[in-house]
């Protein structure tokens, strides 16, 4: 079995039933899993803690948007392999975050140099180069749980120049039980819990990340997470706050968000694809009750409800990338790929 640092190092831990996982057992170069977007507005269920307990996502639907591969590759193979020079491996998760780590053998950890998550209009870059976290703790079981403090900086293009953070993490292991996933049911599984905080002064005031997330791990598995709930909040006293939820699961559920049952559309085109310029064309059917650009997260970025057959999208802010356009007609729900250079 394979252990993951998956979404900026939120780790794994080991489980009961494998006793306890060495640090050998750490992904590798190479290594990869698709995960599919999930309801962002799903219960993350922070309080069903414990042994012996159970995790309904039953009734979860999904976005209908291809699968994400999360790899792990080489740090120098990164494009921002320079801002974290103590790093080994970059966990890469397809159109979403970057996290650096590397492993200390003697220790019996797995350090954490930070990570790079893309909004919209601007790239964030947080370096725990001066403090790395120590996301994980060899062996860990349901129960356990330690802290973390974590030193660096962010640097993100509005700012100008990169702005001191320091914080702290907690990571536990808070329950044991049964994961339900739409029709699938996973038993003997170990949930990881990270909440993590970091601060910064910019122009006068604190500035706030915060990230947390629940991850579920099957011991009969390859390593990967079955199933991540995660949440990334900045808040910044000059711009408001920025941040979304993302939820990811090995299991592609067929079953879309808000809509009982999946019939045809006809059209749904957007022109230039890929779009070099500040805005697309969006071609749709008659009646379209609804279009919705969504990141490569599934966070929604553009809402047109009662569309005409063709509409035009400013996209002028959007950062290089894939995205997603969904049209809803009564039961029928169709999604499009659109890449943006």
């Amino acid at each position: 079995m394979k252990l993951p640092l998956l979404l900026a190092g939120i780790c794994a831990t080991s489980l009961l039933s494998a006793q306890s996982l060495e640090l050998d057992d750490t992904l590798s170069t190479g290594d990869m899993m698709t995960y599919y977007v999930l309801d962002s507005n799903a219960n993350a269920f922070p309080d069903v803690t414990g042994s012996d307990v159970t995790w309904d996502y039953s009734t979860i639907g999904g976005y209908g948007l291809p699968g994400n591969t999360n790899e792990i590759i080489n740090r120098e193979d990164s494009d921002f392999a320079a801002d974290f020079p103590g790093a080994v491996y970059a966990e890469n998760f397809e159109n979403s975050l970057l996290s650096f780590y590397s492993n200390d053998a003697d220790a019996g950890e797995v350090y954490i140099h930070g990570f790079v998550f893309e909004e919209v209009s601007s790239d964030y870059v947080v370096q725990y180069n001066d403090d790395p976290l120590t996301s994980l703790k060899f062996p860990m079981s349901v129960g356990d749980s330690y802290t973390d403090a974590i030193e660096g900086e962010v640097t993100v293009d509005f700012l100008g120049s990169p702005v001191d953070i320091t914080g702290e993490a907690e990571v536990t292991a808070d329950g044991l039980g049964t994961l339900k996933v739409g029709d699938n049911t996973y038993t003997n599984v170990l949930r990881v819990h990270t909440y993590e905080q970091s601060e910064g002064f910019i122009f006068g005031a604190t500035n706030t990340i915060t990230r947390e997330s629940y991850m579920y791990y099957d011991p009969s598995g390859d390593g990967f997470p079955l199933f991540v709930h995660a949440t990334i909040l900045i808040e910044l006293s000059i711009g408001g706050d920025i941040g979304y939820t993302t939820v990811y699961s090995q299991d592609n559920i067929t079953e879309l968000v808000g809509i009982e049952k999946n019939e045809e559309i006809s059209t749904l085109a957007v022109y230039p694809n890929p779009a070099l310029g500040n805005s697309v064309k969006i071609t749709c059917d008659e009646l379209t009750e609804s279009i919705v650009l969504f990141s490569s997260l599934g966070e929604e970025l553009v809402r047109i409800d009662e569309p005409k057959n063709s509409v035009e999208v400013d996209i002028s802010n959007f950062a290089n990338g894939v995205y997603f356009i969904q049209a809803t007609k009564g039961n029928a729900v169709r999604t499009e790929k659109l890449i943006v250079k």
